[in-house]
């Protein structure tokens, strides 16, 4: 039982790292080829934190994301920057995605 639960966590960790490597790969594929093309250059990747908000810039889109917790919290402060980045990211981007719709 416990060589099928180190084999399972192996392969969850290989395919993260597959997929990251691959997403990475793309972002700087397509900026290198749109900045040989065009004059405007562009970055992958790009955060910029503000008080207030964050705003995220991925291949010349823009995306703005309000802080949602009180600094005043360190209960939910704590939660919130013990889990994570995936956890964190779809919970912000379901809570904007729910504001629009």
């Amino acid at each position: 039982m416990k060589r099928r639960i180190n084999k399972t966590a192996v392969s969850i960790v290989i395919t993260y790292v597959i997929l990251n490597c691959g997403l990475r790969m793309f972002l700087l594929s397509y900026a290198n080829s749109y900045n040989k093309l065009n004059i405007n250059q562009i970055s992958p990747a790009h955060l910029t934190v503000e008080n207030d908000y964050s705003q995220l810039d991925i291949l010349d889109k823009s995306f703005r994301i309000s802080h949602m917790i009180d600094s005043d919290s360190r209960i939910i402060t704590a939660v919130y920057l013990t889990v994570a980045d995936e956890i964190r990211a779809a919970f912000l981007l379901s809570s904007k995605i729910s504001e629009i719709v």
